[in-house]
């Protein structure tokens, strides 16, 4: 056999090899894809069981912005200064954006007293067009506005969502998200931020 036969021998071979091991990891995943899915979940719900929360003493102020609330009133950062204040980027075309707003809801209502505001910052094509639609018939009891250029430019600098901020009573970021983020893992970031004094000395600011 001439070596330019030998080479073709070779190659047809590790190309034959190549096909079959793709062809079994295909049958892999579409045997196993639903593991992946399991183990994915309960990361998600062990985070949520036995969140790990260690919080900075302090943070990067969170940049100010004013934009309209769906009712058609503002909406600007700054005016809750003194207050815990969770600033969720979502999208209304994201499904985990989706599964978290129920667990915002409800964080929303215990914590209201509590000095708490949850906000909602879409980043839909849409505007806030596209969020009236998402939240008609739904019980959505916090403020929601809409800017991709805020979410991008000013919070985070990525396209990913859902992101979860917490920005402590003195404006600085205490605590940040990107992805899924369950309702039992941000009760004790809201436990210990709302405890905090409005300011260093116990004073408001």
């Amino acid at each position: 056999m001439s070596d330019s036969s030998r080479s073709i021998s070779q190659d047809t071979s590790h190309s034959s090899r190549l096909r079959t091991g793709a062809a079994y990891a295909g049958r892999l995943v579409r045997r196993h894809w639903m593991w992946g899915v399991v183990l994915v979940f309960g990361y998600y719900l062990w985070q949520d069981i036995h969140p790990d929360v260690d919080l900075p003493p302090t943070g990067p102020p969170a940049p100010d912005f004013a934009l309209e609330r769906m009712n058609g009133e503002p909406f600007r950062l700054s005016d809750h200064r003194g207050e815990v204040v969770v600033l969720n980027v979502w999208a209304t075309w994201c499904p985990p954006c989706r599964v978290e707003i129920p667990g915002f809801v409800e964080l929303q209502r215990a914590f209201a007293d509590r000095g708490v505001t949850f906000v909602g910052l879409s980043v839909d094509e849409g505007g806030l067009d596209a969020v009236r639609a998402f939240a008609e018939g739904r019980d959505i009891n916090y403020p929601q506005v809409a800017s991709r250029s805020v979410a991008y430019r000013k919070y985070g600098q990525t396209t990913a969502v859902p992101r979860t901020y917490v920005i402590d009573k003195r404006g600085r970021i205490r605590y940040q998200h990107t992805g899924l983020l369950l309702k039992g893992a941000l009760d004790p970031v809201l436990e210990t931020l709302t405890a905090e004094p409005a300011s260093a000395d116990g004073a408001a600011l």
